[in-house]
């Protein structure tokens, strides 16, 4: 699957793992929506426009000289006046719009530019992947971890002879077709052409090693080692491509 999003990013099948990883990321929104209400402050709302300033303004007015008047009546009376408001007081309320929305976008600005603290990304990280939902979905808690500084794992020599191929591919040939003939291309090649890919992948996968013990180390000494799952990880990048053999 990672093989065909690597070489088509706009083919069915990167369509497919689109959709699916899109519908696992809407499933935990409200995850990330209830955590965010105890981390992050409330983002900020858009004031009023300048008829709702001019609803609010007459209201209570309205249903104090009217007590049994019904709230759609209300509603109907305010909107049947508003156009014959006069042109100074409609100014006066667009001006108050205008002034609330520049501290809006300064606010919504701050609010997009914030960065949390590492101990709000790791709380929100830990409560995410303790969520029964994201813990049967390995590839969503790695992407999740990729957001708080895990590094991305390297391509296997088989990917790195893949990519380098992707170029040349005949538009003619059908993907699975082609797909095959890369396959037995590399399968038949001599140890000595697979060397340059087997290089490139090691010096990959070592630089890779060195992050990853790093960031490893940080989230322990940061407390969270029960983010990790070594049993996991480990059988993960220590796995051999069927190509590598």
């Amino acid at each position: 699957m990672a093989t065909w999003r690597l070489l088509f990013p706009n083919g069915p099948v990167n369509l497919l793992c689109t959709r699916k990883l899109a519908s696992m990321k809407n499933a935990t929104m409200k995850i990330i929506n209830n955590i965010g209400k105890d981390i992050l402050p409330p983002k900020p709302k858009k004031p009023p426009n300048p008829y709702l300033l001019y609803f609010h303004s007459v209201r209570n007015k309205l249903q104090q000289e009217h007590p049994d008047i019904k709230y759609k009546e209300l509603v109907k009376k305010i909107s049947e006046e508003w156009p014959k408001v006069d042109s100074t007081i409609k100014q006066e309320f667009q001006k108050q719009h205008n002034d609330e929305y520049a501290i809006y976008k300064q606010k919504l600005d701050d609010y997009n530019n914030l960065v949390l603290s590492e101990e709000q990304k790791m709380l929100l990280a830990k409560q995410l992947i303790k969520d029964s939902t994201l813990k049967k979905n390995q590839e969503f808690r790695e992407e999740i971890l990729k957001k708080f500084g895990k590094p991305k794992r390297p391509l296997t020599s088989y990917n790195i002879f893949l990519q380098s191929k992707k170029y040349s591919k005949d538009s003619n040939i059908p993907h699975k077709e082609w797909m095959k003939n890369i396959s037995n291309e590399w399968n038949n090649m001599t140890i000595q052409d697979k060397d340059k890919y087997y290089t490139i992948s090691k010096q990959l996968k070592e630089k890779y090693n060195i992050e990853l013990t790093k960031w490893k180390e940080n989230m322990i000494k940061t407390g969270h080692a029960d983010l990790l799952k070594s049993n996991t990880e480990s059988k993960h990048d220590s796995s051999i491509s069927k190509y590598e053999k």
